[in-house]
């Protein structure tokens, strides 16, 4: 099945494909008991989410975007047919992402001490950048932006949106567009992306171009999938989210009637992945 918004822009057999479906992969082999059959789908003007069979829920970025195709919505699919759908449109990468987050979430919670997940801490202190190393944070995250600048004055925000652009240039940030870090990638020394950049192809190629970065990665919870998928994408760490199973029905509702990931985040438990 090829759904009717999918164009044949980018080729089926792409970076983000084959990384969702390696994380998934990954997640299978460590918990085979998952039920990937996908039993709801919901697209607010904040998130895509998706609830599995097996009862885990992921949730992705969801932009201005028309919606999914209504085969996927009505019909019966599971999380490997949406992997396979990532780039094809940003409403299906979105349902992609937030899918592979629902599967990894449910073998966190039933794995919690895998190897190389951290629970609990800051990704700034985690990647602990030097005083004098340059950073890139793609995406304008308020508070870790404000954490990092106690660590280094060397940061740069690359935001498409131009009222987060203001605000972090409020905040006294230096900001670019988002597409001028294709140009400036290895400028830097640490990379820090938002999960939500990943429905956008450049950004693979901003990682691979940043040849002098010791870091890069991705944060937030359109990211909170494998560690498997990060080779494939460039990344060294992954930080992301899971829902706990007892706030699961909550944080749907709360996605479904719109709120953003400030009011969600009380009801998650964010974990930072480093690559071995």
């Amino acid at each position: 099945m090829k759904p009717r918004c999918s164009p044949d822009l980018v080729p089926a057999d792409n970076a983000l494909t084959r990384a969702l479906e390696n994380a998934l992969r990954a997640v299978k082999e460590e918990y085979p008991f998952l039920d990937e059959r996908v039993e709801e789908i919901a697209v607010s003007r904040r998130f895509t989410l998706v609830r599995l069979a097996g009862g885990g829920i992921g949730i992705a970025f969801s932009g201005d975007y028309e919606p999914p195709p209504e085969e996927l919505v009505l019909g019966e699919t599971t999380a490997s047919e949406l992997a396979r759908y990532a780039w094809r449109h940003p409403s299906l990468t979105s349902l992609a992402l937030a899918a592979v987050n629902a599967a990894t979430g449910m073998l966190i919670e039933e794995k919690p001490g895998l190897n190389g997940l951290v629970r609990d801490r800051n990704i700034v202190e985690v990647i602990n950048p030097g005083p004098d190393e340059a950073i890139a944070l793609v995406g304008y995250i308020q508070g870790v932006a404000r954490k990092l600048a106690a660590k280094t004055s060397k940061i740069v925000v690359y935001e498409d949106n131009p009222i987060h652009r203001a605000l972090a240039r409020e905040k006294g940030f230096t900001t670019y567009p988002g597409s001028q870090l294709l140009l400036d990638a290895d400028n830097y020394d640490i990379i820090i992306a938002t999960g939500a950049s990943l429905l956008d192809p450049r950004i693979t190629v901003v990682f691979t171009n940043a040849k002098r970065a010791r870091l890069r990665g991705f944060i937030g919870p359109t990211s909170s999938f494998h560690i498997a998928a990060a080779k494939h994408l460039g990344a060294d760490f992954i930080a992301g989210i899971t829902i706990p199973s007892r706030h699961r029905d909550t944080v749907a509702k709360l996605v479904k009637a719109g709120y953003g990931f400030k009011r969600i985040s009380r009801f998650v438990t964010k974990w930072i992945w480093l690559r071995p």
